[in-house]
C-alpha cells in the first residue's frame, strides 16, 4: 500500500498561507503537516504527493525523488494535507479501516482508504494537468463516508479550515511536536550564567551558543533550541516554545509560548503565541501576538499587532466574501510571504496581509491588505510592480544565502496574474 498527501479544494480557505506552497507544507508547530507525517510514519510506506496544478514545477524542483500528481497500479491511503493526524491514527487507519472508505470530520475529509482497482477516476482527477486537480467531497461519491466524532475525539484528530485555525490549535500541536523533536535528546548543560527553570524540560543542541544571563524557563511547556542558534543576553524565554537551525535571538527578546521560531529568523522584541516560519525579521522592539508569519517577512522598529479587542469579543476576520468570525479571543496578524512593515506599524487585531503586501504610515490599515500592495496610510493602495517585487525579494533571499529558483520566480509571476 502507498500513501499519498493530497491537498484538497478548500486550499484558498488558508491565503495567504498557501499562496505558494501546498497546505500541507506550512508550518504548524515545530514542523509541516509533511514533516510530522515523515516523522510518525508507523509503517514506512512509500509516500508521494498531490498538489494543485499550480505549484507542481516548484514542488517537483524542490523534491527530487518523490513522486508528486501521480498514482501508481497500487493500494493507496489518501491523507488530507490539512488534517492533523497522530502516530496512533495513521497506525489505525493503515491497519483497520475499512477498504472503500473515506473519514470525514467537519465537512472535510481526513483520509480514504481506496484499492487499486477503484483508483481509475481519482487516477485521472489527479495526473490532468489542465484542469483543477484537487480533490473534493464530490471526487468520493462512489466511496462509503464515514463521520465518526467518537473515532476523532479518540485518536484527537484535527481538521484545519482557515488559515487562523493554525494559531488556534497552535499550543496543543507544539507540544505534541516538542514531544517528538526531543524524544532520544540528552537534556540541556547549558553555560554557567544562563538560569534555567525546569532543567529536564530543555533540549540544546551543542552548536547552539546561549550567553550569560538569559532565562529559559521550562515550568509549564518545553524549550528546544536547534542547531547553530545563538540566544544573546538578557533574554527570556517561556516555553513552549522551538527555537529553529540557525535562529539569532537578539538582546532583550522576550518570548512567551507557544511560539515556533523557523530557520534563519531574526528575532528581538516581545513575541506571545506565534509562529515565524523561516527567514522572518524582527530585528527591533514591538509585540507580536498570536500570529504567524511566512518567509522573508520583515517587521520595521515598533510593529505592533493587536492580539486582543478592546471589548473582549470574538475576531473576525475580513475576507473578499466578508467577514468571517473566528470564535476566537486572541488573534493577531496573518502576514503572507514577502510582506513587509514600516516602522512604527500597528495592525488591528485578525489582520490579513498578503503576499508582496508593504504597508507603512500612522494609524491602523485596513484588517484585509491585498497581495502585491502598497498600502502607505493616506493614500490609496498601489498595485506592487511585479519587476521590482521580484528584484527587492532576490536581495531579500541573498542576505540570506538564498537564490530564487526558476520555479520559484515563475510560481511568483503566474500567482501575480491571478491576483
Amino acid at each position: 500500500m502507498n500513501i499519498l498527501i493530497f491537498e484538497d479544494n478548500f486550499y484558498g480557505d488558508f491565503s495567504p498561507l498557501s499562496t505558494l506552497r501546498p497546505v500541507y507544507d506550512i508550518l504548524t508547530g515545530v514542523y509541516t503537516s509533511r514533516e510530522r507525517f515523515n516523522k510518525i510514519n508507523p509503517t514506512k510506506y512509500k509516500v508521494s504527493l498531490h498538489c494543485r496544478n499550480l505549484l507542481l514545477p516548484l514542488l517537483e524542483s524542490e523534491n527530487p525523488g518523490i513522486k508528486i500528481n501521480a498514482i501508481e497500479k497500487e493500494d493507496y491511503l489518501l491523507i488530507n494535507g490539512s488534517a492533523l493526524l497522530n502516530a496512533e491514527f495513521l497506525s489505525y487507519a493503515v491497519k483497520k479501516m475499512k477498504w472503500d472508505t473515506v473519514l470525514i470530520n467537519e465537512g472535510k475529509i481526513v483520509c480514504a482508504k481506496i484499492p487499486k482497482s477503484k483508483l481509475t477516476y481519482l487516477k485521472h482527477k489527479i495526473e490532468n494537468r489542465n484542469i483543477d486537480n484537487t480533490l473534493s467531497l464530490r471526487d468520493f461519491d462512489n466511496f462509503t463516508l464515514v463521520n465518526d466524532a467518537g473515532l476523532i475525539e479518540k485518536y484527537n484528530v484535527i481538521s484545519f479550515h482557515y488559515a487562523w485555525d493554525v494559531i488556534r490549535h497552535f499550543e496543543f500541536v507544539l507540544k505534541y511536536d516538542l514531544e517528538i523533536k526531543s524524544a532520544g535528546r540528552k537534556r540541556a548543560s547549558p553555560d554557567a550564567g544562563v538560569s534555567v527553570v525546569n532543567l529536564k524540560g530543555i533540549r540544546i543542541a551543542k552548536s547552539a551558543n546561549i550567553f550569560p544571563n538569559v532565562v529559559l524557563d521550562a515550568d509549564v511547556g518545553m524549550i528546544n533550541i536547534d542547531e547553530n542558534s545563538v540566544i544573546e543576553p538578557f533574554t527570556f524565554i517561556k516555553g513552549p516554545v522551538y527555537i529553529g537551525k540557525n535562529v539569532t535571538i537578539k538582546s532583550g527578546a522576550r518570548i512567551y509560548g507557544p511560539c515556533s521560531i523557523g530557520t534563519g529568523s531574526k528575532i528581538t522584541g516581545e513575541i506571545s503565541g506565534s509562529i515565524f516560519h523561516a527567514n522572518v525579521n524582527k530585528q527591533h522592539d514591538g509585540f507580536i501576538g498570536n500570529s504567524y508569519a511566512c518567509p522573508f517577512v520583515n517587521f520595521g522598529a515598533d510593529t505592533v499587532t493587536s492580539n486582543l479587542k478592546n471589548n473582549y469579543s470574538r475576531v473576525r476576520v475580513k475576507t473578499g466574501g466578508g467577514q468571517i468570525n473566528t470564535g476566537m479571543q486572541f488573534l493577531g496578524t496573518i502576514a503572507g510571504d514577502h510582506s513587509k512593515f514600516g516602522i512604527n506599524t500597528m495592525l488591528n487585531t485578525g489582520t490579513v496581509a498578503g503576499i508582496f503586501s508593504n504597508t507603512a504610515g500612522g494609524g491602523f490599515p485596513d484588517k484585509k491588505i491585498d497581495s502585491f500592495a502598497w498600502n502607505i496610510l493616506g493614500s490609496e493602495p498601489v498595485r506592487y510592480k511585479l519587476e521590482e517585487a521580484l528584484s527587492t525579494a532576490k536581495i531579500v533571499m541573498g542576505r540570506r544565502h538564498i537564490e530564487m529558483s526558476g520555479e520559484y520566480e515563475e510560481l511568483i509571476r503566474e500567482v501575480y496574474k491571478t491576483l
